[in-house]
């Protein structure tokens, strides 16, 4: 670089061009570090606030989450519980519920999640389905449940509602984040009647002296006798003590009639001599074409005895019924025969049978009415009075030879709906008293809650408390096979006494005993009506 002359650089000084001219900007560059601090403090500060203020949300939305599953844990523990309360195998080698190991409330951790994750459920128990319902109606229909015995009765539906409970959200309610769920369990039902019942020996004295006895096969082998063993001795365990009183008339020992045993049924057999007791043996059941099965044929009829038939079948009951073959009620040991001497309510041939024995044939087809509960026992007129205060159900009576000598007083008039399906509308049911035609007595309902029905001859159509109203199949079987008086109460078993039961109305639960020449059904278990409830 050439240097200037020295007047020069003088003149360029005295114009201020001799140097460059250096600006400091130190102060702006602090002015914007401290803006950028500022910023990013606020949005830090901003942040944070949004941070915190789904802290919260989040933390619930987690515990929720987590007890949404806890409380479906208590449903799946109910219902492993409800699937696993199983009775022991019956005398057909068939597995049932047992009622009394039902639960009532369930509770505990859920697996793997420690203790700060539990579920708490409660079972209620119903006749009724009871998806929908108002709490009201939950309330007033649920079955008393006491743990270790279960419900107070043989339950349709159960409502389960399971709670699942965490360990909580910090700055909420205790309860904060639990969730609950409801569930309806309905039961695999089959209510085909199981076959085979006790046999007692009747007595109708308060105290029993001696004490009653029931029949006990020796053996379920041809030619096997039959004999009379004290009550004490007595159970549904015995394949022995079990038996059926058939369709086809017969009384056949249970555990002969099980399918697929290889065993040919055994029927009481027994032919008649006279004025000589015979014994009675068990034989295999004659088909039912053939005209030699009479000596098996044995009709109920009223002082609870057991009559034979005739030979041929058609001249219809024949003289002589199952007894001990003696007149005494000393029979403990006896073995049971047939013989020329009715027993009309004593001890030594008259019979008290458990209502699982079977109703025989009797039904619509035979225009008698069976209980579905007490089956084996139908409509009767108490005593063969048609005045008396209430109606009772009774062992059905029978008639081998075709049904012209059933006993007037089993024999009661009404009209199913077509094909027994739907609802027939309101009419009469009434008997014939004495099998008169021109003396005929209507069923009348007390329209009270647990009266008792009774008759009347004052037969009257227009009248409300001798309208009932049929319900057949109505594709549902709560309701159906149920006879509904004018006010909508249903024909139902009342007192219990030992071998009868008296005839009241009650409000509609959809029990077997409110049932009537109702077939057998079949339900498979489901669950359903999954709810969340507050």
């Amino acid at each position: 670089m050439i240097p200037l002359p020295p007047a020069a650089e003088r003149a360029l000084r005295r114009a201020g061009m001799g140097r460059a001219v250096r600006h400091d900007d130190s102060g702006m560059a602090m002015v914007t570090t401290l803006i950028a601090i500022m910023l990013t403090a606020m949005l830090s500060i901003l942040l944070l606030g949004v941070l915190l203020s789904q802290l919260v949300p989040t933390s619930f939305a987690r515990t929720s989450s987590q007890t949404v599953f806890a409380a479906e844990a208590g449903v799946n523990a109910v219902v492993g519980q409800i699937r696993t309360a199983d009775a022991p195998p019956d005398v057909t080698n068939t597995v049932y519920g047992d009622t009394n190991k039902l639960p009532c409330t369930a509770e505990g951790p859920v697996g793997g999640a420690g203790d700060g994750l539990r579920y708490a459920a409660t079972v209620r128990y119903y006749l009724e389905d009871p998806t929908g319902r108002p709490d009201a109606w939950l309330a007033s229909h649920a079955m008393g449940c006491t743990p270790g015995s279960g419900p107070s009765g043989d339950p349709t539906y159960a409502l389960v509602t399971s709670e699942g409970v965490g360990e909580g959200v910090a700055g909420m309610s205790a309860d904060a984040g639990n969730r609950t769920v409801q569930v309806v369990y309905e039961f695999q039902i089959t209510n085909n009647n199981i076959p085979g019942g006790l046999i007692y020996s009747y007595d109708s004295r308060a105290a029993f002296t001696p004490d009653r006895f029931c029949l006990e096969a020796e053996s379920a082998t041809v030619g096997a006798y039959v004999k009379y063993v004290p009550a004490v001795t007595c159970g549904t365990d015995d394949v022995h003590q079990l038996w059926l009183y058939d369709a086809d008339y017969r009384i056949k020992l249970a555990s002969t009639t099980v399918p697929g045993t290889g065993q040919e049924p055994l029927c009481v057999t027994g032919s008649p001599n006279g004025t000589t007791p015979v014994l009675a043996t068990l034989q295999v059941c004659v088909p039912e074409t053939s005209a030699s099965r009479w000596n098996q044929l044995f009709s109920w009829e009223g002082g609870a005895i057991w009559r034979g038939q005739q030979s041929p079948i058609s001249n219809g009951y024949s003289n002589f019924w199952l007894s001990s073959g003696v007149r005494s009620d000393v029979v403990s040991g006896r073995y049971l025969h047939v013989w020329n001497q009715a027993a009309n309510n004593n001890e030594w041939g008259s019979f008290n049978p458990d209502p699982r024995v079977g109703a025989g044939p009797a039904g619509a087809s035979t225009i008698q009415i069976v209980n579905y509960l007490e089956f084996g026992r139908c409509f009767d007129v108490t005593d063969r009075q048609v005045g008396k205060a209430f109606m009772i159900v009774y062992p059905c009576k029978q008639d081998p030879s075709g049904g012209s000598r059933l006993d007037w007083n089993h024999k009661w008039y009404y009209s199913e709906p077509p094909d027994k399906v739907g609802i027939a509308a309101a009419q009469q049911i009434y008997v014939y008293n004495q099998g008169s035609t021109s003396d005929r007595w209507c069923l009348v309902s007390p329209n009270t809650e647990g009266g008792y029905v009774t008759l009347t001859s004052a037969c009257n159509g227009a009248a409300n408390n001798q309208k009932w109203t049929r319900y057949a199949d109505t594709g549902n079987y709560g309701d159906s096979y149920t006879f509904r008086d004018h006010w909508g109460r249903c024909a139902s078993l009342g007192d219990k006494y030992d071998a009868w039961s008296k005839i009241t109305v009650t409000q509609c639960n959809s029990g077997l005993g409110q049932k009537w020449n109702a077939p057998p059904t079949s339900i498979q278990a489901s669950l359903d009506g999954y709810q969340e409830i507050p």
